[in-house]
């Protein structure tokens, strides 16, 4: 009982602590309101303020069931990337279109970059634990950076048996003639030279298989950041590997492909409408629900066209200049995915992949590889070694339109390859291929100012 009526005493002093300590907050509450808002706001700007790339990223996925990195939800269960490059020019200059085109170009660079890079990071994990006996440091085995990786490696081993040496450059397939006469430096660049080159070139063997499924874009705005942004989504899969073969090889069977009379269909609305197909960038694979697939590729130009300051000559020759680069952008974007299938792992591509990972710059620093610096590498390795005769490949589409959104003018190709063209230019079936579309110009409006505007395609879907 004496238990009892102490805690009830306590209680009972406790409540009108509890009412004090409730009026103290309120109090600070009150304050630091009034605090608030007589404090300037941080000088620091918060991103959200000036880009929202990140969210629209997020939403433009959200809406397809994606997901960044690897999943069975992705186009063809395959991993995706996202990347993103800003507009190098404001919206009111001349330049501006091609800009557009230039880092739209550059952030698919980035992200075959990356999965060149991730790839890379993997085969030389794996060649790292065969090289050293005694492993790799923590940091650098949970590393995602092809650089350390090397430097770890090219360090540790530099100072090995000449014998052990030579085991390792000649597994990295380097030239070990003249490691006698090299001291620790030279032989530590030797051995991260080959180390990259050698994961690099097995990571481009993987390289097949990757289509653009996206292009956002976001123009204008009041911020510092306002002449525009454009982000990729891009999406390697084993399954659009078996479409390169078959692109290279033109070892193909006609049943398994879409028609190309219905993706025509798909695309003459657009045409007739004159709507700009800017949301379609390089190859993409697209399959049906009866499981038959084709190859599109979309090649645009960017001609410079002023009114009132050209002749007509002058506007003759930028209109052919543009149509030519866009043919040739097509043409080029299903020779690199064709030759990306094959071409990785041959030797010539190893031997020039090698020149360009020990070239330096002018000032003796070491080669940079960023995602984007190791995409723009292999890129033009395999540029350098495309030579893929495509049989098959039809224009099936061509468009001319101006942009709505800054007054741009823009032209453009709609390649088509399947199982069926493939088939009916080897002589294997009839050909019985309509013509393809014809070009349809859109009206031209004066853009005075740039409002914000945000836009997405998807997997050839809308603009």
């Amino acid at each position: 009982m004496k238990r009892v009526i102490q805690c009830v005493a306590l209680t009972c002093w406790m409540l009108p602590l509890s009412v004090a300590w409730a009026q103290d907050v309120a109090d600070q509450a009150r304050e630091s309101q009034e605090n608030a808002a007589s404090t300037p706001p941080s000088p620091f700007m918060a991103i959200d303020e000036v880009s929202r790339s990140d969210e629209k990223i997020q939403a433009f996925l959200n809406e397809r069931g994606w997901v960044q990195g690897e999943s069975p939800n992705n186009p063809a269960g395959g991993t995706l990337v996202v990347t993103s490059q800003d507009i190098a020019a404001d919206p009111t200059s001349i330049d501006f279109s091609q800009a557009r085109l230039i880092a739209t170009e550059e952030a698919f660079l980035q992200a075959m970059g990356e999965l060149v890079a991730q790839d890379s990071v993997n085969v030389g994990k794996r060649m790292a634990d065969r090289f050293m006996q005694n492993g790799l440091p923590q940091e650098v085995e949970d590393t995602t950076s092809l650089k350390a990786l090397g430097d770890a490696l090219s360090s540790r081993l530099a100072e090995a048996s000449v014998q052990t040496l030579n085991r390792v450059i000649e597994e990295l397939g380097g030239d070990v003639s003249g490691l006698p006469q090299l001291n620790i430096a030279e032989r530590e660049q030797l051995l991260f030279d080959e180390f990259v080159t050698e994961t690099t070139w097995q990571a481009m063997g993987e390289l097949s298989g990757i289509g653009i499924f996206g292009v956002i874009e976001e123009v204008g705005g009041d911020g510092p950041v306002n002449n525009g942004r454009v982000s990729v989504v891009v999406v390697k899969s084993d399954r659009f590997s078996e479409f390169g073969r078959q692109l290279r090889t033109g070892d193909v069977a006609p049943g398994q492909a879409i028609p190309v009379e219905q993706i025509q269909q798909r695309l003459q609305s657009q045409i007739e409408a004159g709507e700009p197909m800017l949301g379609y960038f390089g190859v993409q694979p697209i399959a049906d629900s009866q499981g038959r697939y084709g190859l599109m590729a979309f090649g645009t130009g960017a001609p410079s066209l002023v009114r009132g300051a050209m002749d007509e000559f002058e506007i003759s020759a930028e209109l052919e200049a543009a149509r030519s680069s866009a043919q040739l952008m097509a043409d080029g974007w299903l020779a690199q995915f064709a030759t990306m299938t094959v071409q990785g792992q041959k030797e010539s591509a190893r031997r020039k992949l090698q020149e360009r990972v020990r070239e330096t710059r002018a000032d003796g620093t070491a080669r940079e590889f960023s995602s984007s610096a190791v995409g723009r590498m292999v890129n033009n390795v395999l540029r350098s070694e495309s030579q893929a005769h495509l049989q098959g490949v039809q224009t099936i589409g061509q468009w001319s339109a101006t942009d709505p959104t800054t007054g741009h003018p823009y032209l453009g190709y709609v390649k088509y390859w399947s199982p069926a063209t493939s088939a009916k230019a080897q002589g294997l079936v009839p050909e019985t291929v309509p013509e393809s579309g014809t070009a349809t110009t859109g009206g031209r409006s004066d853009s005075g100012g740039v409002p914000e505007s945000s836009r997405s395609t998807g997997a050839f879907g809308e603009w």
